[in-house]
């Protein structure tokens, strides 16, 4: 047995593994669908997700194997991020001096053949390998080697994007301790108009953030992905089994939903910048205009939509109906079993003084506008946490959705220096109560 050579530049290499936080990480399914659509398409037993620090091979993903890492001196896939092959393939590991006396070879999993690609990034630097295994020899079909290089780049889109969130939850959190530093510091020196104008400063610095990542730096390996998956269904699919076809189903399901997270940060991120005047408006309008949007998923769903009071409203209509749009399709799609969804819209023109628990201005008037529903509601200890970005009380698997529609509403009613609260209770739907100033 001979053991594989360090890579040229292992310090860097080392150093880049280690910027995507991700080695001893648990399983997670984009991952194993793609080690379980390798081995049915190269039809081995085995196929591996493996990254290489300094002393061991560890498996992200591990499809027909149940150890995680074993040492890098036992490691082929050792081999294949030094050599100059585009995919380091061993036909019959018994017959090549580097491996014959491997224990891998000699003992379980008794490997014979090895097929393993290296999973670079931009820069060119191996992380791994995306590899598959079988013990017995055998040799791929240049439409194996294809599709196994297509699912390659996957691992690495999936890297990517695991990096990118990383990044921008410690771009958040440094965000969030500055501001809070710095509120303190004008909460002694200033009055409460400057405190909103430094706050409206560190906003517009997060949604430049978050606009940057989310127009390219997300959806850019996006994009790749879904187009990979669809060159694998296109020359592959037919020849996959029924498990093999759910998986890439699968794949493509979960880059859907990323789709969807990245045009709702967009729409979150686009809040501040919407450059339209306030104007006044009928609310009874308003809600017309979003009905029409919303015409297809109010018929399919049954959903009874009313209006019982309106009043004019002083807002900015391109974001006041992105608002109601939220809050309608919230209702729509956590609607109790086996009920047809019913929303009730209504307005009535108050004196801020009337609400003294609230930051409202004692010298203006308000539209109080309520929205109701009869969904499956929340608990009320549950009534902030709804509007935080990223916040949600259900998994994927009870309700689709990314956790950011109410963080939406809740910036616009902020860009509108109104307020908005929730009441709401376990199987009695939620009331929305939203404070709007009016016009002088």
């Amino acid at each position: 047995m001979i053991k594989a050579k360090i890579h040229d530049k292992e310090k860097e290499r080392l150093a880049l593994l280690k910027s995507y936080s991700i080695l001893d990480t648990l399983a997670e399914k984009d991952y194993d669908n793609l080690t379980k659509l390798a081995s049915e398409i190269c039809q081995t037993p085995i196929s591996l997700i493996t990254l290489l620090d300094d002393k061991r091979q560890w498996f992200k993903s591990r499809h027909g194997l149940d150890i995680y890492e074993t040492p890098i001196e036992h490691s082929f896939c050792a081999h294949a991020i030094t050599g100059d092959e585009e995919i380091f393939t061993m036909n019959d590991a018994r017959d090549d001096t580097r491996f014959n006396y491997n224990p891998l070879v000699t003992g379980d999993p008794n490997i014979v053949f090895y097929a393993g690609i290296p999973l670079k990034d931009s820069s060119g630097l191996p992380l791994g390998t995306l590899c598959v295994i079988d013990n017995k020899p055998r040799t791929l079909t240049d439409s194996q080697k294809e599709s196994l290089n297509i699912l390659s780049e996957q691992v690495i889109n999936l890297l990517e994007l695991r990096k990118n969130k990383l990044e921008l939850e410690r771009a958040h959190r440094k965000l969030k301790k500055f501001s809070k530093k710095l509120e303190k510091k004008v909460l002694q020196r200033t009055n409460q108009l400057e405190i909103k104008t430094i706050k409206l400063e560190l906003i517009n610095n997060d949604l430049a953030s978050f606009n940057h990542i989310c127009s390219h730096d997300l959806q850019e390996p996006l994009r790749k992905i879904q187009m990979f998956i669809s060159q694998v269904s296109d020359s592959e699919f037919k020849n996959l089994s029924a498990d093999g076809k759910h998986k890439l189903e699968r794949i493509d399901l979960s880059a859907s939903r990323m789709r969807n997270l990245i045009q709702d940060l967009l729409t979150y991120g686009s809040t501040e910048n919407v450059e339209n005047r306030l104007m006044n408006v009928s609310l009874r309008k308003l809600v017309d205009d979003v009905k029409v949007v919303l015409s297809e998923e109010l018929k399919e769903n049954n959903t009874v939509l009313k209006v019982l009071s309106d009043c004019e409203i002083t807002v900015r209509p391109i974001q006041f109906k992105q608002l109601l749009f939220n809050l309608f399709t919230n209702a729509i799609k956590f609607t109790k079993k086996k009920d047809f969804p019913t929303i009730e819209v209504s307005a009535e023109i108050i004196e801020g003084v009337a609400y003294p628990n609230l930051n409202l201005s004692d010298e203006v008037k308000y539209a109080r506008i309520f929205v109701a529903d009869n969904g499956i509601g929340f608990e009320q200890k549950y009534a902030t946490k709804v509007f935080e970005i990223f916040q949600r009380l259900h998994s994927d698997e009870e309700y689709q959705g990314t956790g950011i529609g109410l963080a939406i509403v809740k910036r616009i009613i902020t860009t509108h220096n109104g307020e908005i609260r929730v009441k709401s209770s376990l199987g009695n739907g939620a009331i929305f109560e939203i404070f709007i100033p009016l016009a002088n």
